[in-house]
């Protein structure tokens, strides 16, 4: 679910010069005449590049479309995304002035969310309202992490079946919100939260697919100084698979000792 950047449409400069409405369409910024927008009703995918807080309302007066996209944004105040009551994708990569949503109750048709790179948000609270999201991405940039307090409002996303959480730091470490979503069917996430996180999971969502429901991960080639498997869990090492028999075997009996601890126990009891 990363942002497609390089799939967008030439973007468009002036809007003048369009002849023909077309159903997808790339601006930026600094594109000429944006109040031609709002004859676009035909527009069903947009691409923003580059937008302040100003030209961000701008546009958003103009058009409702049903697919979204916005790279680089210096946008705090994202109440103008409330106005997009037909919006059903969602994807924002990069934003530096953020820190927290927009009250999502009015994105009704809201399907897909993916919110990357946004290096200030800590509050992702108002993701309680949109329950009907089936897919979500929340994820760092390749420099800066997310930081967030919590995940405990991704519990009442009951429908949702693939969630990735790359480069993400939370503040209480903990996954325990994500054992609610019976319905996750992916889960792509990165090696930075506790191993217990990790094999409490793999017992309570036994329907979900993740390569880090298990003790370690190991590579096809040894390109890593060697070291050809990753173990599963916050801080924990790379190892050599022919060298290191006896700490792998260390590790997975130190999984399988979290993975019992969670076996019959219903999910409020955790």
């Amino acid at each position: 679910m990363m942002f497609p950047i390089g799939e967008q449409p030439k973007i468009i400069k002036d809007l003048k010069t369009l002849e023909n409405i077309p159903d997808e369409l790339a601006i930026d910024g600094k594109t000429k005449n944006l109040e031609k927008l709002a004859s676009f009703s035909e527009i069903n995918k947009l691409w923003i590049f580059t937008v302040n807080q100003k030209q961000f309302e701008t546009i958003l007066n103009y058009i409702k479309p049903k697919i979204l996209y916005i790279y680089e944004m210096r946008v705090e105040d994202l109440s103008p995304l409330e106005k997009l009551t037909d919006i059903e994708e969602l994807h924002m990569c990069w934003n530096t002035k953020a820190t927290t949503l927009w009250d999502l109750t009015h994105n009704i048709k809201l399907i897909s969310l993916s919110i990357e790179d946004f290096s200030k948000l800590d509050n992702v609270e108002p993701l309680i309202h949109r329950e009907n999201l089936k897919k979500l991405n929340l994820s760092g940039g390749i420099w800066k992490s997310l930081n967030i307090d919590t995940l405990e409002p991704l519990k009442y996303l009951a429908n949702l079946k693939e969630l990735t959480l790359m480069n993400i730091k939370v503040k209480d470490e903990s996954l325990k919100p994500l054992s609610y979503l019976y319905q996750l069917q992916k889960l792509n996430i990165s090696n930075q939260f506790p191993t217990e996180e990790y094999a409490r999971l793999s017992v309570i969502l036994k329907n979900t697919k993740c390569v880090f429901f298990q003790p370690y991960i190991k590579f096809p080639d040894d390109s890593i100084d060697d070291k050809n498997i990753m173990v599963v869990g916050k801080r924990k090492p790379f190892l050599n698979s022919d060298t290191d028999l006896k700490k792998i075997k260390k590790y997975e009996e130190q999984f399988k000792i979290f993975q019992d601890k969670y076996k019959n126990i219903s999910v409020d009891d955790i």
